[in-house]
């Protein structure tokens, strides 16, 4: 049995490996650097310690489990994610790619059940504690480093540039991180009467970890509102998971559709909140983000979830046992306490729920090396489960394969995913140089590494619709000219339409069809048709943005519609009472209608909520006073609005794209908003591709 033993070092090597990285593991080469990595690190070591375990069945010939009050639970809260994938969410690669959701879970549960099976020993749980307490001290330097300023001064990096950054990729994260641990690592310092050098390294960590989190803290939520984190208020989180629970009481909306369901589900008041322009793809804390996209079904399992923790709590602080293990047990359900209650108040992030269920793992190893009865070892055969039977060789082999087949296509799947992402970090990189075949190319090699990913579409369609513009502002076209801007465009259409077929309820792919439409009214007949019903399909789907409706009514005034310009206008302003700009575009259109009265009383709302010493107020005064003078003499004044906050910037009702090509360009009718589009594996370049 040597070799099992070997696998089951290498398999705790991987355990003890990945808590101590995990925390501070990032990789600049991804279009995010933080969470993506963490997630493919935890996948891989999971689906690692997956094989390792299930190998050691068939060395052994048995199959031999740690049975512990959290497996069912934990079971239970995979299931419910992964038959929410399936059955709810609309673009289930996002579910399977985005950090936070199913592959998170998959690899969380996965690295829960192979590390309380594959750690056997007392000295290996110890180890890992101190490997826990590791990263944590690693943590609280770092921090501790750039909170105080001087890293971001002398590093070579523009992204770790800040006093806010972290490896966790998020300063919350970490301030949340160093707190949860904090009655773990007290517990076992009062605990500890040796004053050994073990203590000293605790006493140290805490220490670092409550200065560091008392730094980050200060630069979070000391030093105004510019650095303070955005959060979704907690009655509109609940707002937003009470209508979700109507749409899918039981297993929600899938997954990844945070946003979805904010779009489709906020309340018409947050339009008078502070952040009314910002779309949220998390809830204000984690309860209600599972309520949201989980259903029933996954709230229930979590709770279940926390009940056993506790329970496993309750019952070490009940026992008289004496072993070192019962106060290991204590400090880490008193973090775990710690870390469910902070999910009441803020967002989850990858690491916080990594830590959940390290510490969750702790505890039940806990339990096993204090030979409780309730974490306790048995076979698994074929027949019945037994301690001392025959155990058929059939089932370990049959784990193994079952093993094999969930690993090979996840990895195989993962590996292009991440190859694809490394695209479309290097097609960022090469936009931002301003280099356009550099950017054309790469979205295309992420398009086909991946062609499920519907933020790629929407990249490349904006890439091509550039390109495009550029092309056609030529003082003379060829017919060359022409050929390429037509194949341009139609690429432009299609990967905008591509990208709405892969997500058809995101409202921010619906948004990029009508603006990539809105942008080739003057190359294309058709375009302002296809561009109002994109628009109106937009509104469906985030009912209550006025700003949407604002770009809407932009589109109907360029076309001289006027009466539809107003409706949609007042709309927005009956959204947003106290949004200038919407008043601003309203009057704007009144006046080209000539109904100058209705557009000095819009005018007139304009200069109440604009900053008194800004251009804009100068602006709008100026247009005010011509409107007064078109009225001529007026026997009564229009009522003023009531003052409200300052507003930003006025932008009036833009004119039609430019240049114009004539002839317009006849696209075919596929390419308009009615039909679905088709994503293909490999997309076709327009000839020839773009140059630098």
């Amino acid at each position: 049995m040597k070799l099992a033993s070997t696998l089951q070092k290498i398999g705790y090597f991987v355990i003890l490996g990945t808590i101590v990285v995990i925390p501070l593991f990032f990789a600049p080469v991804t279009s995010e650097f933080y969470e993506f990595n963490k997630q493919y690190l935890l996948v891989l070591s999971s689906l690692v310690l997956l094989v390792i375990w299930t190998a050691s069945f068939v060395i052994n010939r048995q199959v031999r489990l740690v049975r512990s009050p959290l497996g069912l639970p934990l079971l239970a809260l995979l299931a419910t994610w992964v038959l929410s994938t399936v059955l709810r969410t609309p673009n289930k690669f996002d579910a399977l790619i985005e950090p936070g959701q199913t592959a998170t879970m998959l690899g969380l549960v996965l690295f829960f059940f192979t590390s309380v099976n594959l750690i056997r020993h007392k000295k290996e749980l110890e180890f890992l504690i101190y490997g826990l307490i590791l990263s944590t001290g690693v943590l609280s330097i770092v921090t501790i480093l750039f909170s105080s300023g001087l890293l971001p001064q002398i590093i070579p990096f523009n992204f770790m540039k800040t006093p806010l950054w972290s490896p966790t990729g998020n300063s919350l994260a970490t301030v949340i991180f160093l707190a949860t641990l904090l009655p773990l690592h007290i517990v076992l310092i009062l605990k500890d009467k040796s004053n050994s050098t073990k203590t000293l390294l605790l006493s140290l960590s805490l220490l670092g970890s409550i200065i560091a989190g008392g730094l980050l803290t200060y630069r979070l939520f000391g030093q105004g509102i510019a650095s303070r984190p955005a959060f979704l208020p907690q009655s509109v989180s609940w707002a937003i998971a009470l209508e979700s629970l109507k749409s899918s009481p039981l297993l929600g909306t899938g997954p990844a559709t945070y946003l979805v369901n904010f779009s489709r589900f906020r309340p018409i008041s947050f339009n008078l909140s502070p952040l009314w322009n910002v779309r949220f793809t998390s809830a204000s804390n984690y309860y209600l983000q599972i309520m949201s996209t989980l259903g029933i079904l996954g709230l229930l399992a979590y709770v279940f979830v926390i009940i056993k923790s506790l329970n496993l709590f309750v019952q070490a602080v009940k026992s008289t046992s004496e072993s070192p293990f019962r106060i290991l047990a204590l400090g880490s359900g008193l973090s775990l306490i710690a870390a469910f209650t902070l999910q009441l108040f803020t967002p989850v992030s990858l690491v916080s729920l990594f830590l959940i269920f390290t510490l969750i793992l702790i505890l039940v190893q806990s339990f096993k090396q204090m030979g409780s009865s309730m974490v306790h070892e048995a076979n698994i055969d074929i027949v019945a489960a037994s301690d001392s039977g025959i155990h058929s060789p059939i089932l370990p082999i049959v784990s193994f394969g079952l093993a094999l087949t969930l690993v090979v296509p996840i990895v195989y799947l993962g590996i292009r995913g991440y190859i694809a992402e490394i695209y479309f970090q290097n097609a960022l990189r090469s936009a931002a140089a301003n280099q356009g075949k550099g950017t054309y190319d790469n979205l295309i090699a992420a398009m086909r590494t991946n062609p499920y990913r519907d933020s790629y579409r929407v990249a490349y369609s904006q890439t091509n619709l550039l390109l495009a513009n550029t092309a056609a502002a030529k003082q003379e076209l060829t017919p060359e000219d022409r050929n390429t801007i037509t194949q341009l465009i139609q690429q432009s259409i299609r990967e905008a339409k591509n990208a709405v077929s892969l997500n058809p309820v995101k409202v921010t792919n619906v948004e990029n069809l009508a603006n990539v439409y809105r942008n080739l009214v003057n190359f294309a007949q058709g375009a302002d048709v296809w561009t109002v019903a994109s628009y109106r399909q937009a509104i469906l789907l985030d009912p209550v943005n006025p700003n949407l409706r604002i770009s809407l009514g932009g589109v109907l005034y360029a076309t001289k519609n006027y009466d539809e310009a107003i409706r949609f206008f007042q709309q927005a302003v009956d959204l947003k009472p106290d949004q200038a700009n919407a008043y601003y575009n309203l009057a704007a259109a009144y006046r080209e209608k000539g109904d100058n009265r209705n557009a000095f009383t819009a005018m007139q709302a304009v200069v109440n909520l604009i900053d008194k010493g800004s251009a804009d107020f100068t602006k709008a005064s100026a247009e005010l006073e011509e409107l007064r003078k078109k009225l001529g003499e007026t026997s009564a004044q229009p009522q003023t609005p009531v003052q409200a906050p300052a507003q930003t910037e006025l932008v009036a009702p833009k004119a039609l794209p430019s240049p114009k090509i004539t002839p317009p360009i006849e696209l075919p009718s596929e390419l308009g908003p009615e039909t679905s589009g088709t994503p293909a594996p490999s997309p076709v370049s327009a000839t020839p591709t773009p140059a630098r």
